[in-house]
């Protein structure tokens, strides 16, 4: 444990940007949004109502209308987040050589494991941190505007949503993150297209396996079987945390998770005494 505070500390100071760059790209987006709909709030205002407002809503009441709405901005929010998770996750084990830290981990007295354990921690899960801190301030504004908007002011219900895109980005870093570093310790660079194209060769190669045999072989769909692990992204099913989090598909993304990072760790230090 005393190496392994300072091991994260070290990695948030070597890629604290790639750390902080979404929340601002999310904040940016976000206040151009605010700035709109406060726009058509006064000019609704200016012209005797808010009667843009009165649309047909796809939902049972305007709590539910709200819940999804926080749902998919939450998602939205995990997209960008997604996006330099899996940057930092394909260089986690391979641009160590490049950032100059390869000869200073050699000449510490590190072990492997706790290193490789606070690169992980650190480049795949830290942002859920932002993620959730934001969700929550976002979710209590979107019940403010909600008020002022449509009469209905439901902050549970915001926050449940935002909550679900937590929980669902959570898992995308469970599944992609831990295999794309993985696929780090495997290429030392691209390994974002180099282990995306290995899942190709490997679902086109079962493809033609299951075609030779006329199908009487079956054999297990890559990509599909990866986003499965996902669990129910539709917000019609009546998505609930207490399904998103008891789903058997999460425990399998742990399993799957804890599979890619003790791979991981066991060829970075077959490679580490070879090299």
């Amino acid at each position: 444990m005393s190496q392994f505070i300072p091991l994260m500390k070290f990695e948030y100071l070597k890629r604290r940007r790639s750390y902080w760059l979404p929340l601002w790209i999310v904040t940016g987006v976000t206040a151009l949004i605010l700035i709109l709909v406060l726009s058509m709030v006064i000019a609704g205002r200016n012209y005797g109502g808010l009667a843009f407002f009165n649309m047909a809503i796809d939902f049972d009441d305007i709590q539910g209308g709200i819940k999804a709405a926080a749902f998919g901005m939450s998602m939205f929010m995990a997209f960008i987040f997604t996006l330099f998770m899996i940057i930092n996750a394909q260089n986690s084990l391979s641009k160590e050589k490049e950032l100059g830290c390869e000869l200073f981990y050699r000449c510490q007295p590190v072990n492997a494991w706790p290193y490789t354990a606070a690169k992980y921690l650190m480049h795949i899960y830290v942002n859920i941190v932002l993620l959730l801190g934001a969700g929550i301030i976002l979710a209590i504004v979107m019940a403010v505007v909600s008020f002022a908007t449509v009469g209905g002011f439901y902050p549970g219900a915001a926050l449940q949503g935002m909550f679900l895109g937590v929980v669902i980005y959570l898992k995308i870093c469970l599944v992609f993150g831990s295999l794309y570093y993985l696929f780090s310790s495997l290429f030392r660079n691209n390994a974002f297209i180099k282990g995306t194209a290995l899942l190709g060769v490997i679902e086109l190669l079962f493809l033609m396996i299951e075609r030779l045999f006329r199908n009487t072989v079956v054999l297990p769909d890559i990509f599909p079987g990866l986003f499965s692990l996902l669990g129910n992204l539709n917000i019609e099913s009546d998505l609930s945390l207490k399904y998103a989090l008891a789903d058997y598909r999460f425990l399998l993304a742990l399993c799957f998770a804890g599979a890619c990072y003790t791979a991981a760790a066991m060829i970075y230090q077959y490679k580490k005494r070879n090299i």
